[in-house]
């Protein structure tokens, strides 16, 4: 398993996440990263950490070149694609692999409310990997570790990359300990069941902590 950090493709930032004791990050992008395509590989080659997967830019189906333009960049990178907008739901998948060629391992992430009955109808039976943010499926399921198990147990080769944080019915992307979630046993499921990419998605000050925790609860260094 990798467990990895976030943070924008950016000297300092990728500095401060080593710092912070992660040998591997997710890059979260915006359009500028992408329309300064190579200054932003020339960073990420240059960083003291491994770029181990990417999240697409929060665009429409108008801007979908940007999503290859991320694929491209995991190309140079070696690292994996994270296809996430909340401006393109799933059920419009089909509509983005017509003008899009994805080259690179990917995943398409859940948003808050998808179901696991939704998520192995438009992702799995369709031969699509799902990248699964464990604080958007607290959001679907009331059982949502008997959920969690589940699919990691099911589909657990169809899930490059899991996002771990802390939420509530209502909100997501909290530091660990400050929502509802039980993330003790959200980490030791995720333990117990995955050996792919794990990025602990919280904001960049609230990361050494959630880092601290994973470790605790895994026995790991």
């Amino acid at each position: 398993m990798i467990v990895a950090g976030k943070c924008p493709p950016a000297t300092d930032e990728l500095r401060a996440a080593a710092e912070r004791g992660f040998t591997a990050v997710e890059l979260h992008l915006v359009t500028e990263d992408l329309d300064e395509f190579e200054e932003t590989v020339a960073v990420c080659r240059s960083a003291p950490v491994d770029i181990v997967s990417v999240h697409t830019p929060h665009i429409d189906l108008e801007n979908v070149a940007y999503i290859q333009q991320a694929n491209d960049l995991c190309a140079e990178l070696g690292a994996t694609l994270v296809v996430h907008s909340t401006k393109i739901p799933l059920t419009n998948l089909d509509r983005v692999a017509d003008v899009t060629e994805i080259t690179v391992p990917c995943g398409y992430e859940n948003s808050t409310g998808h179901s696991v009955h939704f998520l192995e109808n438009v992702l799995f039976d369709q031969n699509r990997s799902l990248v699964l943010d464990t604080a958007h499926l607290y959001t679907a399921e009331a059982e949502y570790l008997s959920a969690l198990t589940h699919l990691l147990r099911e589909f657990g080769d169809q899930i490059p990359v899991i996002h771990c944080c802390d939420g509530t019915k209502y909100e997501d992307g909290l530091a660990f300990g400050t929502g509802t979630m039980r993330m003790e046993r959200v980490i030791s499921t995720i333990h117990d069941s995955y050996d792919g990419i794990v990025v602990l998605e919280v904001m960049p000050d609230e990361q050494t902590d959630a880092l601290k925790l994973f470790r605790d609860v895994t026995h790991t260094d």
